[in-house]
């Protein structure tokens, strides 16, 4: 993916990452966070920072224009992430219907590309299977193609 994105900051904080959206609303702090949640899988969380309660939100919706570059931003986090655990596999669902409905598009688009690199699954009617495009999903894994 050659797409604008903006620069990661690695968090001494194992595992979460920051960056900052800029656009009409201002600059927003977002933070991406990888929990392990079992054996090797972790959970990627990922919103706008709460400086009152010190945790990211993650139903907030910020619409700052760049919605494009957060999401080129959050899969180079991830890029980033499986390198440093290539035997991790990561676990996403988005907060609502719609962001996990996004997540996939996101996934189908670049799915040349994504395939050739990563095993995914999609979580549909109770089971686990091999991702497929135009299937909807309620929840995704990733894993390095070994």
């Amino acid at each position: 993916m050659n797409l604008e994105r903006y620069k990661l900051i690695v968090s001494q904080e194992q595992g979460q990452y920051e960056f900052l959206s800029e656009g009409p609303k201002g600059v927003i702090r977002k933070v991406i966070h990888y929990l392990p949640i079992g054996n090797s899988i972790y959970n990627l969380g990922f919103g706008d920072w709460d400086e009152v309660n010190q945790k990211i939100n993650d139903k907030s919706r910020s619409n700052n224009g760049d919605r494009e570059k957060i999401l080129v931003t959050v899969a180079d986090s991830v890029m980033h992430f499986m390198q440093l655990h290539p035997r991790a596999i990561v676990f996403s669902r988005g907060e609502t219907p719609s962001k996990t409905r996004l997540y996939q598009m996101v996934i189908a688009r670049e799915w040349k590309t994504i395939s050739k690199l990563y095993k995914i699954k999609g979580f549909y009617l109770g089971k686990w299977e091999d991702f497929i495009p135009a299937q909807n999903y309620d929840a995704f894994t990733l894993e390095i193609l070994q």
